[in-house]
């Protein structure tokens, strides 16, 4: 503190505050982390770090003091979830732990460690690329790619606790303009029955809502069901099972029915025909139309070889066969001295009625990778590996999507193919020609 300022310097607790306020004022296009590390290292001066820090208890103060922060640790007794105080938690606790990642990368580099590893994992319904210190973490299958406790939609509950019985829907209808957001909680009832909840609720309250129990018994399953017994149920039957479907009021319904162990029911604000439809798509999937763009004029780059070149890529990335017939229809490329550079190609195939989406992308910097989340259907993952590199080709309903890393280079194309076509893409790129 200079002679001219007669002010007390701050003591820890203030400067801890002032650092929270400085996080909040921050968002993703103007975060700076220059001044982040100003106020990390004025921390530093006030209350240096004993090298015996003991990591793991701080990190259990933290959870405890902070418990709105962290899912799984937001259930009470009963089974009950616990409910965060407000959104704003979440984008500070995103934004501090974006902080830091970045301070422990910068810690890491300065020790020499190598960041640029990669690690592949995947899910039934998601596939996960994540880089950065990859020690801790596992390749291949796991439960559930998200935090623990925090699910992307009700499937990937599921999925974490291992239940394989089709029990959701996969059509989601859009009520008016309107589409609702979404909240995945599991809870255990007093009678030992899980709860899985997928709500899409606006903030009015109107949408509709997924629930599926996991009963001790068949029977008990049973006796879950809702308006079984009304004389106004109408019942739709479709393999194999038996949808009771029931007006609650003019245009909301509920529908419920059981297989095995497990009760579903879908409820809110939808006409007779949604609930149909939406009772359908849990065991039949709906076909997605081809719906041809329309192309003003030809794309600046025609191909991914000419938008890597423009970026000042290695060219050899992009593939030099993709199937007849497929027209490029769009191009971007980006420059960032940040987020790194990216080439991405839009093609259509009018004939064949199908997409083709590439990208390659390249980072300048481990500080600002963290990982790419692919959407995927259950069937397994073919692991292809050609020229030292292992090629991921995965399944999404009627699409395939195929993902690589390359040291700090990662690339992607996605479309309506077979997987001879992927592979036949793949072995195109010339720098994967020849080692297998």
């Amino acid at each position: 503190m200079s002679k001219q300022d007669p002010r007390p310097a701050p003591d820890l607790e203030e400067s801890i505050e002032r650092l929270s306020d400085l996080i909040d004022q921050m968002d993703e296009a103007h975060f700076d982390v220059s001044r982040i590390d100003a106020c990390l290292d004025a921390l530093e001066r006030q209350e240096p770090l004993d090298i015996r820090f003991d990591t793991e208890a701080s990190l259990n103060a933290f959870q405890e003091v902070h418990r709105d922060l962290f899912p799984s640790l937001r259930v009470l007794p009963g089974g009950k979830e616990r409910r965060p105080k407000g959104r704003r938690v979440f984008r500070r606790a995103a934004i501090v732990a974006a902080a830091a990642v970045v301070s422990s990368v910068a810690v890491a580099q300065a020790l020499g460690v190598d960041l640029f590893g990669a690690v592949a994992q995947w899910s039934k319904g998601q596939f996960q690329v994540t880089y950065g210190d990859t020690d801790s973490l596992e390749t291949g299958y796991v439960p559930n790619v998200q935090p623990e406790g925090c699910y992307s939609d009700g499937q990937a509950a599921l999925d974490a606790y291992g239940i394989e019985e089709q029990m959701l829907p996969t059509w989601h209808p859009v009520p008016g303009d309107e589409v609702p957001g979404m909240e995945v909680s599991v809870v255990q009832e007093a009678d030992g029955t899980l709860l899985f909840t997928e709500d899409h609720r606006t903030e009015s309250g109107s949408g509709y809502t997924y629930e599926v129990r996991q009963h001790s018994s068949a029977d008990a399953a049973l006796q879950a069901l809702i308006g079984v017994d009304d004389p106004d149920v109408l019942t739709y039957e479709l393999d194999g099972r038996t949808y009771y479907i029931l007006s609650t009021a003019p245009e909301a319904h509920t529908v419920t029915w059981a297989v095995d162990i497990y009760s579903g029911r879908i409820y809110g604000d939808i006409d007779l025909e949604t609930a149909r439809h939406m009772a359908r798509s849990v065991t039949q999937r709906d076909e997605i139309p081809y719906t041809p763009p329309e192309v003003d004029q030809p794309p600046e780059h025609q191909t991914m070889a000419e938008a890597l070149e423009a970026l000042g890529m290695d060219t050899s990335y992009a593939p030099q066969w993709l199937p007849e017939g497929f027209l490029p229809v769009e191009s971007s490329i980006r420059q960032d001295d940040t987020f790194g550079d990216m080439a991405y190609l839009f093609l259509t195939d009018p004939v064949g009625e199908r997409h083709l989406s590439l990208s390659i992308q390249s980072y300048p910097d481990p500080s600002v990778v963290g990982s790419t989340v692919y959407e995927k259907d259950d069937t397994p993952v073919v692991e292809y590996v050609r020229g030292g590199a292992t090629f991921y080709i995965m399944n999404n309903l009627d699409s395939k999507t195929v993902v690589w890393m390359d040291g700090t280079v990662e690339g992607s194309f996605s479309g309506g193919l077979t997987q001879e076509e992927c592979i036949q893409i793949i072995d195109s790129i010339p720098r994967y020609a020849g080692e297998t």
